[in-house]
């Protein structure tokens, strides 16, 4: 007779929950309600309905039949199952030696499948121990090569299509509705640009990006994920039943008053799903350059720039660090009406008046260099590529400029002048560069300390010990206020550097010099670099050091 131990239920798992004040009275009647009308347990039920968390349920499962959570130790080896895939998948469980005693790991200890199954392969005494859906589907993947959307034959499928039909229905059930607009919501109100749902072991994470650092909104109880991921992907137009696949969608909704164009994008992870959402306001756009936070002599010279009929201009910075909104400044401030703009873009963030855009399309071969060939015909003034990212599209949009017209696009480099290298390495010819290349403007985005609780810090010499005395000057902070969700910022504000090829630098480009020999040049020529418009900014009392430090620091790093 084998010594496995079955479970004898003391008390029920409600009534265990309420009296360790999981949940209330209240809320056990309404998941008593929903187990009605749907096909699940009570604990999945509480869990779907944000009542209680997985470890919630464990824990008090665990405590319910008498047996211990489940807890990594780095001595745990796990033994291989003689079981099949389908089985496993249905009744997914571990075995594993810790010592001398085996353990067998389940998420639901009351499963009298697994524990017969493991009793007739494993005739030695043996412990169990529950751990939380995800902790043991993570384990069976990893240790026993199991996914658990992978299918094996025509019954599989069909269970997966039910599964689908399952999530479209979770998905169009209104707490769910009432949370995802609830979070795109929220999130507009914080000024986020970015709603980031990450899929860990121990819950969904959800968090929001506001002038550019990630603030941690909530995480969710495991069980809600599919549901949020799914209602996420019906809006966007997106195939709900790809899993293993990175996906991109859109949606145009109204919140709040607002018409919002989404951006969203998916990504599997070995917890699941991974969705991000970019926020697009359309009434939120900048498109007046004196709002871009450039010194005044650079944005005279920029202007100057943008108004030559001929030759590239590029602006270049990370992602995010706003090249498309100055892009966007810079073609609204030259369209007249008498010039004919086109632009290709990837994708289209906002819809300008009078502009052609054209969003690429690499699924039907309509590429930056295939689409910027095409646009030569259209008979263009200004044309503006999104990103020159290989030698084909860099040489098109060289000749392009050679033949009278102005072309805008962006590279990613860390400093305007890294640029010249950048196309260097591409394979453009030194001499075609330094014929047509007229400027670059680098980037990067600080945050801007909050007007309602700003104060004075202190002098700017505590951090430069050899500032000059007659530069000192004093700095500031923000205590952090309800105006500001207590972070001391509000906003974002550019910090640049732009670089005009002169005759000296196009002749140093042509003969082969050297990036520190052409920064040289630039020097000379008084060349306004990012950390000192970065430093300019401190002193205005616009932001702080620190945040000048963080956004420009890999930029010093090359000046070095």
């Amino acid at each position: 007779m084998l010594n496995t131990v079955f479970f004898k239920k003391k008390e029920k798992i409600g009534e265990l929950l309420i009296r360790k004040g999981k949940i209330s009275k209240g809320e056990m009647e309404r998941a008593l309600a929903h187990m009605e009308t749907a096909d699940q347990g009570l604990g999945e039920i509480l869990i779907s309905l944000g009542f209680i968390s997985e470890l919630d349920l464990v824990e008090t499962l665990a405590e319910q039949v008498g047996v211990e959570v489940y807890k990594p130790d780095p001595i745990d080896v796990f033994v291989p199952i003689e079981v099949s895939k389908l089985f496993h998948r249905e009744h997914p469980f571990a075995m594993i030696t810790r010592g001398s005693t085996m353990i067998m790991l389940v998420n639901n200890p009351l499963d009298g499948d697994v524990l017969s199954t493991a009793e007739l392969l494993f005739l030695d005494h043996f412990e169990v121990q529950v751990a939380t859906e995800s902790v043991m589907r993570a384990i069976v993947h990893e240790h026993y090569g199991l996914s658990m959307d992978d299918s094996l034959d025509d019954d599989v499928l069909g269970r997966e299509e039910s599964d689908i039909d399952k999530l479209k229905d979770m998905a169009s059930e209104a707490p769910v509705i009432k949370y995802v607009n609830n979070l795109i919501d929220t999130a507009v109100k914080r000024r986020a640009s970015d709603i980031h749902m990450e899929p860990f072991d121990d819950g969904f994470y959800i968090r929001l990006r506001v002038d550019g650092i990630l603030h941690e909104y909530e995480i969710t109880p495991k069980a809600m994920q599919a549901a949020i991921v799914s209602r996420t992907k019906l809006l966007a137009a997106l195939d709900i039943a790809e899993r293993r696949l990175p996906q991109d969608g859109k949606i145009s909704i109204r919140i709040s008053g607002k018409e919002l164009d989404l951006r969203v994008s998916t990504m599997p992870t070995v917890y699941g799903e991974g969705v991000v959402i970019r926020i697009l306001e359309k009434g939120n756009i900048i498109l007046d350059m004196e709002q871009l936070g450039m010194q005044p002599d650079m944005e005279k010279s920029f202007k100057k720039m943008i108004a030559i009929p001929d030759g590239i201009i590029l602006v270049t910075g990370p992602t995010g660090s706003g090249k498309t909104t100055t892009l966007y400044c810079a073609l609204n401030h030259i369209n007249s009406g008498t010039n004919k703009i086109i632009t290709l873009e990837d994708p289209v963030e906002y819809q300008l008046r009078g502009v052609n855009q054209i969003q690429v399309r690499p699924e039907i071969k309509l590429t930056f260099a295939k689409g910027l060939r095409s646009i030569v015909r259209q008979d263009p003034d200004v044309i503006m590529v999104g990103e020159i990212r290989d030698l084909e599209t860099a040489e098109i949009a060289v000749q392009s400029s050679l033949t009278g017209h102005l072309v805008f696009s962006t590279l990613h480099t860390n400093d305007a002048i890294s640029a010249v290298a950048r196309m260097i390495d591409m394979g453009v010819e030194r001499f075609l560069i330094s014929s047509s290349l007229r400027a670059i403007l680098a980037q990067r985005l600080v945050r801007c300390i909050c007007k309602e609780c700003r104060y004075p810090r202190g002098m700017i010499s505590e951090f430069l010990a050899d500032l000059p005395k007659e530069e000192d000057f004093t700095f500031y902070k923000g205590k952090g206020c309800e105006n500001c969700s207590g972070t001391g910022f509000l906003g974002r504000v550019g910090v640049y550097e732009f670089l005009m090829i002169s005759d000296a630098m196009g002749k140093g480009i042509s003969q082969g010099l050297d990036l520190i020999d052409l920064r040289r040049i630039a020097d000379s020529e008084g060349f306004f670099t990012m950390y000192a418009d970065g430093l300019a900014k401190v002193k205005a009392g616009i932001t702080t050091y620190s945040e000048v430090m963080r956004v420009t620091r890999s930029v010093m790093h090359e000046l070095v």
